[in-house]
This record gives structure tokens, sequence and C-alpha cells, in this order.
């Protein structure tokens, strides 16, 4: 399942101007939920920035409920623009984070 959000959660900018778009992926819905071995998989969220400057994004929730954590951010310097899962910082929901211009963040709980 997505959620759609822009700089604010579920509300997305689909116009032609848009310069910011975020989703989340539930983690609950993976077509696996008849398996007897059936877990939620991990939500993600994704931000992204194609204007020439940095925008705030505010995170909504994670769908499961779970803590988000930093996977990937574009305008950080190798090796801290992809790190390993879990070991990335705590991302609080409704706490903004900047997405540099022409770049993208993407979390994982």
């Amino acid at each position: 399942d997505i959620h759609w959000h822009g700089v604010e959660p579920y509300q997305p900018d689909f116009g032609p101007g848009g310069r910011a778009l975020a989703f989340s992926l539930d983690g609950r819905f993976t077509g696996r939920d008849g398996d007897p071995d059936y877990q939620p998989d991990n939500d993600f969220y994704v931000a992204m920035n194609v204007g020439p400057g940095p925008l705030g994004f505010t995170v909504p929730p994670s769908p499961t409920g779970r803590k988000w954590r930093r996977l990937v951010d574009t305008a950080a310097a190798s090796p801290r623009d992809v790190l390993a899962e879990g070991t990335g910082a705590v991302v609080a929901p409704r706490e903004a984070v900047t997405v540099a211009a022409f770049g993208f963040v993407m979390l994982i709980s």
C-alpha cells in the first residue's frame, strides 16, 4: 500500500509546477499475508526534491508505527550517503527532514 505526500504528510502536489513529492510504503501489504510464516516487512519513506534549493519535509508516522531510521541521503558524502539497515539516525514522526536540491532521502522502519 502506498501513501502519497508532499512537504506535508498526505498532501502531494501532482500539479505541473510541483517540485517535491514523497511517498511511504506500508510493510504490512506484501502480498504474503495468507502465508503461514507471514511477517510484516519494513516500511519505507522516500522524499524527493527536484527544485534548485533545499526543502524541509515533515515526516509522517510509519504505517506500522515503528521507528523511522535514515537509510539514504543523496546529499551526504560517501560513505554516509547509503547506510546499513538499522544504523542510521532515528527520525521521529512530524520531524522535518531536509532534502537537498535535486536530491532524495529514504527512511526505513
